[in-house]
């Protein structure tokens, strides 16, 4: 019976201790969690951007713009937020895109212009001009040829016997085919009937003027690898010879 006592005892101590370890335990996880730094929320603002891709010459409407949050520390400079501007999607309403404007991407008001004047020149860069040029859906990649691809100008000249063809400018814009520009396409192929609008220096558009005298032009259309937005066009390689009052001459890009 001795024993037996002691046993029971023994077994109560031990049940005792291994309680106050538990609570011990229980109320220093309590603490610790109590005591861990509450990671602060971060300030956040609206900024306007685009709801859906905005192309070149494209006119802004309600439907393309959309206030998003956006964390008040990385907000872009130049970015419009609802904070400054509340009023700003109904402000750029109708201003047309100078540049491609891609979804989600912040909308930033140089990059639109307000303007009374034609469209065409609205969008024309400065020092640029737009000359349109005629052209054939077999002489334009079968009509694949859109609004905003880059093209090489290729001459074709025939004589009684033989054509010859060069490329007179390589890496040219396309502004537009026939009226439609690249924020009015509204389907996947444009196959044009009379012309091709293209974005040329001053000099260029007096090359193309004159190769349309002399023979027909066609325009080969560039891989976009091969088309980078901030590429230079290339000038011509051998220019274009004209021949008037019997004497020969060659007109080259200024």
């Amino acid at each position: 019976m001795k024993f037996a006592r002691i046993l029971v005892l023994a077994i109560a101590v031990a049940a005792g201790v291994l309680a106050f370890r538990m609570v011990m335990m229980s109320g220093g996880s309590s603490d610790q969690a109590s005591n861990a730094p509450v990671p602060l929320e971060q300030a956040k603002g609206q900024v306007l951007t685009a709801a859906t891709d905005i192309l070149l010459g494209a006119k802004l409407t309600a439907e393309d713009m959309v206030w998003t949050d956006w964390p008040e520390e990385a907000v872009p400079i130049g970015a419009v937020t609802k904070q400054v501007n509340p009023s700003a999607s109904e402000e750029l309403m109708g201003q047309i895109a100078k540049t491609p404007i891609f979804k989600g991407e912040p909308i930033r008001p140089e990059r639109l212009i307000n303007t009374d004047k034609g469209f065409m020149s609205a969008i024309l860069p400065k020092g640029k001009r737009a000359i349109a040029v005629s052209v054939e859906a077999e002489t334009t990649a079968g009509g694949f040829i859109l609004p905003g691809d880059k093209v090489d100008v290729i001459l074709t000249r025939r004589t009684d016997d033989t054509a010859i063809s060069e490329t007179i400018l390589e890496n040219i814009r396309v502004l537009a085919i026939d009226t439609t520009t690249a924020g009015e396409q509204d389907q996947k192929n444009l196959s044009p009937q009379r012309t091709a609008t293209l974005e040329l220096t001053l000099g260029q558009s007096e090359v193309v003027a004159q190769s349309q005298q002399v023979g027909a032009i066609a325009l080969a259309l560039r891989s976009a690898q091969d088309s980078a937005d901030d590429a230079e066009p290339t000038e011509t390689r051998r220019g274009v010879n004209l021949v008037k009052y019997g004497i020969t001459s060659q007109a080259g890009v200024k």
